[in-house]
């Protein structure tokens, strides 16, 4: 944890040194744990947090291509779960007035009582402008879950998770 922590903030520090100014950090929280729970023992208020650091790479007129690596850590029950990944995405800076939308595929590695699978998620994220700093977002998650079969034997091992957060852009 202390290796990939490490490698995050080497990674933000150094794309800023060169003068970046588009990279984009964002901090968003399962809708469903936080306010529901779920069905297996995590009450409402569970966190699960998926952070993002995201870098522009190649620009075309109104959109543009990135990179990004996540860090998902959620607090539940049966031991914490933890993903990284990488990824990339592709930017439609706005599809009407300040709302932008983005379409992301990403590869990482899913950890869980000591077992770590490798994964895969799409997903796709509304954004809101509300400041040429700030944005509001909310996120739609389709995750290949290996773990969950590894560790509970269970014959779905793919889940959809909603996510709410902001975005920071340094």
């Amino acid at each position: 944890m202390k290796k990939i922590l490490f490698a995050c903030i080497f990674f933000m520090f150094t794309f800023c040194s060169y003068g970046q100014n588009n990279i984009e950090i964002s901090l968003q929280q399962d809708v469903r744990l936080f306010f529901f729970g779920d069905q297996i023992g995590n009450d409402p208020l569970t966190v699960n947090f998926l952070s993002k650091i995201e870098i522009p790479i190649y620009n075309l007129k109104k959109n543009h291509f990135s990179t990004y690596i996540s860090v998902e850590y959620a607090d539940i029950v049966g031991k914490d779960y933890k993903r990284y990944a990488l990824g990339v995405g592709y930017v439609i800076r706005s599809i009407y007035g300040k709302i932008g939308a983005i379409a992301y595929v990403d590869f990482g590695k899913t950890y869980r009582q000591k077992v770590g699978c490798p994964t895969y998620s799409f997903s796709g994220e509304l954004n809101y402008k509300i400041n040429n700093r700030l944005k509001f977002i909310v996120t739609q998650q389709f995750t290949q879950r290996k773990d969950l079969e590894v560790v509970y034997n269970s014959k779905n091992e793919y889940r959809f998770s909603s996510f709410v957060g902001l975005k920071f852009r340094m």
